[in-house]
């Protein structure tokens, strides 16, 4: 029992809040962040070892508070792709992870885990994903603001910022280097929710689980690189880096994946694990633009200690029944 105190940002994400899950089932004691109304809708959630707090800004706000008596910090909390401008994805990614990170450091907590994205290991247009090729926890993909305006691609933002942010994080841990941090750079992330948290209330909050949710009313995904990592693992990698000694500034890098797996494959799977529910041909492309490249993720087994990954079949089959359940409750709920 570690009984160590842990901030976890966005803890009403969908990684974030299985970090806290894992983290209470260890023993430690859990604060997450939330903004107002998702604050609002922690009343019902009941843990005597988790706690909140609100912060409507992380780029802006004063985290003194939040962070007293923390020792670790897990920073989660991102915005997602088309859901604000272009000024506040830059913003909240990049001044939101380095406020983060200062006011860790100004309270005393040593050991940071960040959460990025694959997406930091190349360029965010997502071209070279369908090149062959093969991309390691030291690769960085290359933008600058002037290309994400140019670009005005919701995807491209998101993945652009996401890179930006690291940047900057690592840049700020080398006049910082007594800070322990961690870079976790996982794949596309599905499965199922966090049972401690309120399940999803409308399908804008499904976020990459949108992606299932299509395959259930007759329409292919958009095409994406075919990385895919269950969020299980996503937050077993942020709990296993706690336990990593210090290592030089940059170096705690890990590419998280279980695995290529496309969505012609997922649907061929679920056919045969759910018989019927999958009704005639999808609308859309099942096909890939190119072959796939494929990400290294021997440092997260050899480095990190995550040996083992949740099969993409396991991982699809339970965000399904996830999905399921959800229409039924919506469906007795109207």
């Amino acid at each position: 029992m570690s009984g160590k105190l842990v901030l976890v940002t966005g803890v009403t994400g969908f990684i974030a809040g299985h970090v806290a899950e894992q983290l209470l089932q260890l023993g430690y004691r859990v604060r997450g962040t939330a903004r107002n109304q998702r604050f609002a809708a922690l009343g019902s959630v009941s843990h005597p070892s988790l706690e909140f707090v609100e912060v409507n800004d992380l780029a802006k706000d004063d985290l003194t508070n939040a962070l007293h008596g923390v020792e670790i910090v897990i920073h989660v909390a991102a915005p997602l792709p088309g859901k604000a401008s272009v000024d506040e994805t830059l913003e909240t990614a990049i001044e939101g992870t380095l406020n983060v990170v200062r006011y860790a450091e100004k309270a005393g907590a040593k050991k940071i885990v960040v959460t990025g994205t694959f997406g930091n290991t190349l360029d965010p247009s997502m071209a070279p994903a369908f090149g062959g090729i093969s991309f390691g926890d030291f690769d960085w993909g290359k933008t600058s603001k002037e290309e994400i305006y140019a670009k005005n691609d919701p995807f491209y933002t998101y993945f652009a910022a996401k890179l930006l942010a690291e940047k900057a994080l690592w840049e700020f841990a080398k006049t910082k280097p007594h800070l322990d941090i961690t870079s976790i750079l996982p794949g596309f992330v599905f499965g199922p929710w966090a049972k401690l948290f309120p399940l999803p209330s409308s399908q804008k909050d499904f976020g990459t689980n949108s992606f299932p949710f299509m395959i259930l009313n007759g329409m292919y995904p958009p095409t994406t690189p075919p990385w895919v990592v269950d969020v299980r693992d996503v937050a077993k990698a942020h709990v296993l880096a706690l336990g990593l000694p210090q290592m030089d500034v940059g170096t705690k890098r890990f590419l998280v994946n279980a695995g290529n797996f496309t969505w012609a494959e997922g649907v061929e799977h679920l056919a045969k694990s759910h018989p019927g529910l999958i009704k005639g041909p999808l609308k859309g492309t099942a096909g890939l633009p190119g072959p796939a490249s494929k990400l290294d993720t021997s440092r997260a087994k050899t480095v990190l200690g995550l040996k083992e990954f949740i099969d993409p079949k396991k991982m699809v089959d339970d965000v399904v029944d996830d999905l399921i359940e959800l229409q039924k409750r919506w469906a007795s709920a109207a």
